[in-house]
């Protein structure tokens, strides 16, 4: 022992060298042992000081995904809120055109409300207008990329015409279901002649109860899936190609182009049921508190066949489209550039 702790060398006393570790349970050299990478902590939440880098590289992309989600749904909710003020004109004489069995032109329509009522009656129901575009639109195309998420992995490529058709018509339904209400009091102003809002939830709640406030929910989530699904299928897949062959820049003329052909593909699927619709928003209500008129949806259909034919169900055609093309042409320009400032 004293031999191999005393080692003469140079005239003087060395240290003598430490015995190298033998681990029983592992045959790995102590070079194999500091290469090992370290143990994984369980992290409780993104800002543990334990985390590591790779699960903080989980976490961020769910929130940068959750919070580019509200992004959008605020600017799915600003856009169409501001070009509602712009096209409110033309969607009134669309619905008197609707109402009426023999209805004039659109502009002998919009002239005959100027005359009578003057730019109150243009913009009549402007502000419930503005609602439902706000509070609709916070849905209808606020839920879209989420619900489309769900459907499709985007490291697969474009998504397919079905899966965004499904994410269009389920969100048109949800927003169709949640605002059904504003729908009917905005359909009901327009006819009128305009009101205060508060005066016209009031009036619908004291006239027809809790359940009227939701009348015509079936063909209203019908209506908004079918206008819903075709325009932001048609939106989405026309801007996506053309932008991808070069054609044209991801820039306002080629949304305004995509916006152009997403409207008429909607207006050409909902037309039918948008007169359905307003056809049982107008009708009276008896004491029952039931439609005079007509049974439902189906039967108004029936009706409206026999005494005005097939084109009766696509009356108002031509200013729906004068109306719809114009509204989300400026809805969707706003809201990519809206997009572009948030960040979303």
């Amino acid at each position: 022992a004293l031999d191999s702790l005393l080692l003469l060398g140079g005239g003087g006393l060395r240290r003598p060298r430490r015995p190298r570790l033998q681990f029983p349970y592992s045959a790995r050299s102590d070079r194999q042992l500091m290469a090992m990478p370290p143990r994984r902590r369980v992290s409780f939440g993104p800002h543990d000081e334990h985390d590591t880098e790779e699960s903080k590289q989980e976490v961020l992309p769910r929130q940068g995904a959750q919070q580019s989600y509200a992004r959008g749904f605020m600017a799915s909710s600003l856009a169409p809120a501001l070009a509602a003020i712009f096209t409110n004109p033309v969607e009134v004489g669309k619905v008197r055109q609707q109402l009426d069995k023999q209805p004039a032109s659109l502009v002998a329509t919009l002239r005959h409300v100027w005359q009578s009522h003057g730019l109150a009656g243009l913009q009549a129901g402007l502000q419930i207008s503005v609602l439902r575009e706000a509070s609709k639109s916070f849905f209808r195309i606020g839920c879209f990329t989420p619900i489309l998420d769900q459907l499709h992995d985007a490291a697969q490529g474009p998504a397919p015409l079905y899966k965004r058709m499904a994410a269009g018509m389920s969100s048109g339904a949800i927003a169709a279901l949640v605002c059904n209400p504003i729908e009917l009091v905005k359909t009901r102003q327009q006819a009128a002649g305009g009101g205060a809002v508060l005066d016209g939830f009031r009036q619908l709640h004291a006239a027809e109860g809790l359940v009227g406030m939701w009348r015509g929910t079936a063909v209203s989530m019908c209506r908004s899936a079918m206008v819903t699904g075709p325009h932001l299928t048609t939106y989405t897949a026309l801007k996506e190609a053309v932008a991808a062959r070069g054609w044209l820049a991801d820039a306002p003329p080629l949304h305004m182009l995509a916006s152009l052909a997403g409207a008429f593909a909607g207006v050409c699927c909902n037309q039918p049921l948008d007169v359905v619709r307003n056809r049982l928003y107008n009708q009276p209500i008896g004491p029952d508190g039931q439609g005079t008129l007509y049974a439902g949806a189906v039967d108004c259909a029936k009706q409206l066949l026999r005494s005005e034919g097939p084109l009766g169900l696509y009356r108002g055609f031509s200013s729906h489209y004068l109306r719809v093309g114009p509204h989300y042409v400026l809805t969707f320009t706003f809201l990519e550039q809206i997009k572009k400032a948030l960040g979303a």
